[in-house]
Parts: C-alpha cells; structure tokens; sequence
C-alpha cells in the first residue's frame, strides 16, 4: 500500500485571529481564535504532531491536522508558547509581576501537553527564546542562574538534577544530539578575555573545549 501523502499545512496570527491554511488538495483556511479574544503566540510541535495557541485567558493545545482538542491550559496573560522537543511538553511566558503575598511569581511555566497538566516553572523577568533549553531526548532542561546553568528533569523541576558553575556566565546554548553538551560563554571583565567553554552533559569536572 502507498504511503499516504504528507500533509501541508501553515499558520498564521494576525492581532485578533489565528489560523490554519491546508495546501491542495483541501485548500482550506481553518479559524482558531475568535476576532474577539486577543491572539498572543502560535506554535507547532517539532514533530509537527501538536499546534498550540494563547487567546484570550487560556492555552490550548490540539492535533495539527483535524485541530481536535488535545488540551486546555486556564492561564491569563501568555505571550509566548513553545514545545520541548518532542512535544511532550509546552512552556508558557507571561510578563513577570510580583505576587502581592509575596510568593515566587513563576511566569515561564512548563505543561504536560497531553493533560495540560502544570510540571513546574521559573521566574524569568525579561522574555527571551532560550530561557529554557533542552536535550534532544527530553531528559533535561536547563535554564541559566547568576554564575552557573542548572539543568531539571522534566518531573521535578522543584530542584536541579545537575549544576554546571562557571562564574561571570552571561548565556549557554544545549547542543542537538544523543550525546549532547553544552557551551557557556562568559564576557570580557577588565582585562580578562571573553571566554567560551565546552562540557559534556552531566561531565562538569573539566571542558571539553575551551576558548578565549
């Protein structure tokens, strides 16, 4: 039997309204979000597999092809949506504001994408695409403190499974892969040279690599 075709799809945002556009043969546009809800992000899984959307109070996340409800996240104020690797899970980004009892605040959140289930989250002030990195195979995610990057499995994102600490890190980037590893680069301070330094994944005794 032949292999069905691939299908073809892109989406589109627009201030108050989403959408889903088929390629032929269906050459058909699909609504996601009501002109009246305010369309804030639009994100595909990697494997294509989910289509995850912020309007209005709520995330929701649904099958990319029939757009069948997969789940629904009740949380005001997403900005951002993005899927781990795999698209097992879905982290949000809302501007941070302090709590008035004086809680932590977290406003970058993770979910399970099939339940919409919350996992943990982080406060992270300032947006940006790489605040939560993870490996290919989901096992972690890592996100940078002042002087070290902190790496979490998905389960149990309360406290950190592994700590790379290198003083001065100003950013990191988890590479693709199996075997993945990481690079942490620290800036020029006086007259110390910026340096770029590289570490197997839960190997921290000594660089792989490094460079100034």
């Amino acid at each position: 039997m032949a292999a069905p075709p691939e299908h073809t799809q892109f989406a589109y945002r627009a201030l108050k309204e989403m959408g889903v556009w088929d390629a032929p043969p269906a050459s058909a546009a699909r609504t996601l979000a009501a002109p009246a809800q305010a369309a804030k992000a639009l994100k595909y899984s990697a494997n294509g597999r989910f289509l995850a959307w912020a309007a209005g109070d709520e995330v929701r996340v649904a099958d990319a092809q029939t757009l069948a409800p997969v789940a629904t996240i009740a949380r005001a104020g997403v900005v951002d949506v993005r899927f781990s690797p795999k698209g097992t899970y879905v982290v949000t980004w809302e501007r941070f504001s302090k709590p008035a009892d004086g809680s932590a605040g977290h406003n970058l959140l993770v979910w399970d994408a099939a339940s919409g289930a919350a996992r943990g989250g982080f406060v992270h002030r300032t947006f940006s695409e790489d605040a939560l990195q993870w490996t290919d195979d989901e096992r972690h995610c890592a996100k940078l403190f002042p002087g070290e990057v902190r790496f979490y499995a998905p389960g149990a994102l309360d406290a950190a499974a592994l700590t790379l600490r290198v003083d001065g890190a100003a950013s990191f980037s988890v590479s693709p892969g199996r075997a993945p590893s990481v690079a942490v680069f620290v800036p020029e301070r006086g007259s110390k040279p910026a340096l770029l330094r590289m570490y197997a994944v839960g190997a921290f005794a000594r660089p792989t690599a490094s460079k100034t």
